[in-house]
């Protein structure tokens, strides 16, 4: 009986571990337009133009500055036609435990246009530096990363591990800054 019963509790815990993936990550959340990935977010708002531009402004000044990233570079910054666009590079973590660290640069284009009751946010030109400190690291796009055709099995029911886990800091990267600007937006 006891036997049968480990057998039973063995057999659900390894069952447990082929969980699918979260609908979040799984696939279709990485959008690719044009050979590119391309994330956007279109944020409802009641501000006006300037008043929406102005909140984003502010805080992107702030956000895209030393030290929230290691570099960063205004392309454009349009107060008449209420958009910006720059480029950052900065570290996302994966793993931040006692002797292990382990994290990736991400490089970065970013726009934010603000029209009419609504802003719309832009991510693209991913490209990640993962492990800089062992010879040079290993440098790529996210195109070459965390797209549905590499990112999962052949099966396509489970997310590879290392590609996995920049698919999902990736996307997340996207959603918390979508969020923070939804939040300027509500005020």
């Amino acid at each position: 009986m006891k036997r049968f019963l480990l057998t039973i509790c063995l057999g659900l815990s390894l069952m447990s571990g082929w969980a699918q993936v979260e609908a979040k990550y799984d696939k279709g959340s990485v959008p690719v337009v044009n050979g590119r990935i391309l994330f956007q977010e279109t944020i409802p708002t009641t501000l006006t133009e300037e008043e929406a531009y102005a909140r984003i402004a502010e805080w992107a000044q702030e956000r895209f500055n030393k030290p929230n990233v290691i570099i960063s570079k205004f392309i454009e910054n349009d107060a008449v036609n209420h958009r910006m666009s720059f480029t950052a590079e900065e570290y996302i973590v994966f793993k931040n435990k006692f002797f292990v660290l382990d994290r990736t640069r991400i490089n970065y284009w970013m726009e934010i246009i603000c029209n009419e009751g609504q802003a719309t946010v832009k991510l693209t030109r991913i490209n990640y530096w993962y492990e800089e400190e062992r010879d040079g690291g290993l440098k790529f796009s996210a195109e070459e990363m965390i797209t549905d055709e590499e990112a999962f099995n052949k099966k396509g029911t489970q997310l590879l591990k290392d590609q996995g886990k920049f698919r999902c800091k990736t996307i997340d990267f996207f959603e918390a800054n979508v969020v923070k600007i939804s939040e300027l937006l509500a005020q």
